[in-house]
């Protein structure tokens, strides 16, 4: 696990812990619940493309990159129109994370992800 810190003026230390307060919360739970929002609405209207790291993957998906690159290494493989190469079972399989297309959009699954850490608790990997 890993610890974000951040820089607050005193002022914005006591309106957070007031507002935690006046919502009935811990002020971590709170910030987490402000994180989860925020990052949802702050990239709803903005597209945003980020490169997926190897746990982002889903098992179909890395046994289809197995697939393409064992495809690719054979002789001839570039020769080949694209119509071609899919016959033969090539597939693209998407390097990057975006928030649009909507049915592909991941950040409402990171935000409620944060917003589990103040509702049943902070779990590895969440």
């Amino acid at each position: 696990m890993k610890k974000l810190t951040i820089n607050l003026t005193d002022k914005q230390h006591c309106m957070i812990s007031r507002i935690a307060k006046g919502d009935k919360r811990k002020v971590e739970d709170l910030i987490y619940l402000a994180l989860a929002g925020g990052f949802e609405f702050m990239f709803c209207e903005t597209p945003l493309h980020i490169e997926k790291v190897d746990s982002d993957y889903t098992e179909a998906e890395k046994k289809q990159i197995a697939k393409n690159k064992k495809l690719e290494a054979t002789k001839g493989w570039d020769d080949l129109t694209y119509e071609e190469q899919r016959k033969r079972g090539h597939e693209h399989v998407c390097a990057i994370m975006a928030n649009f297309p909507i049915k592909d959009d991941f950040m409402p699954g990171f935000a409620k992800s944060l917003e589990r850490n103040a509702t049943e608790g902070l779990k590895e990997d969440a």
